[in-house]
């Protein structure tokens, strides 16, 4: 099977995804901790106008109406990089058994182009 251009570099690209995932997944982690160290403390911000007294009640439910999708948004956020990378903390299997197949395949396509 002859792949074109194009299909050449679709599996480089795959390679390269391959080869990059070990540290991608610490990305995701450190990504994930960071954003839900920030809005933690956003939250804990937030809770803390309520009952203070620097800010009117209607300021602070303007702040928290503003923010809080933003907090409960970035913690969903921060939960899928957590997840992703707890799935594929050894690699995505469909793209390493693709991979494999296609250097199986090679392989023989080379072994066959020596023998005949």
């Amino acid at each position: 099977m002859q792949f074109t251009p194009q299909e050449m570099k679709l599996i480089e690209r795959l390679r390269k995804q391959e080869r990059r995932w070990p540290r991608t997944r610490w990305i995701l982690l450190g990504m994930a901790a960071f954003l839900l160290a920030g809005y933690a403390y956003i939250a804990y911000m937030l809770f803390s106008t309520l009952d203070s007294d620097t800010f009117s009640p209607a300021d602070s439910a303007l702040l928290f109406a503003l923010y809080w999708p933003k907090v409960l948004l970035m913690t969903v956020m921060a939960g899928a990089f957590i997840a992703l990378a707890v799935r594929d903390w050894r690699g995505n299997a469909h793209r390493m058994l693709l991979l494999r197949l296609l250097d199986a395949h090679q392989k023989q396509t080379d072994r066959d182009e020596k023998v005949g």
